[in-house]
């Protein structure tokens, strides 16, 4: 039984990062969730055009874009230019 609900969370977790990534790629091609929705329901994507509708369940891009605290790197790191006028000086 414990395998059989591990997997259930699996596939709910997974259908929930192919719903953010149809929703992206929907915004890509300038949709709106209403339209794909709409479009999906037509061809026959029926789970995914009501899911699309709903709140996004998971982080697709998960922190991307946040600066890494704890991270080793093995090359020099480079700050951001602290002084407001312009770009960094070499």
């Amino acid at each position: 039984m414990a395998n059989t609900l591990e997997f259930l969370r699996g596939v709910d977790r997974l259908h929930a990062f192919y719903t953010e990534n149809v929703r992206m790629l929907a915004h890509a091609y300038d949709l709106t969730d209403e339209e794909a929705s709409h479009v999906l329901a037509n061809t026959g994507f029926n789970n995914v055009s009501v899911a699309i509708l709903r709140p996004p369940r998971v982080d697709v891009l998960g922190g991307l874009g946040a600066r890494p605290e704890d991270e080793d790197h093995t090359h020099p790191v480079v700050a951001p230019d602290a002084d407001d006028d312009g770009p960094a000086s070499a």
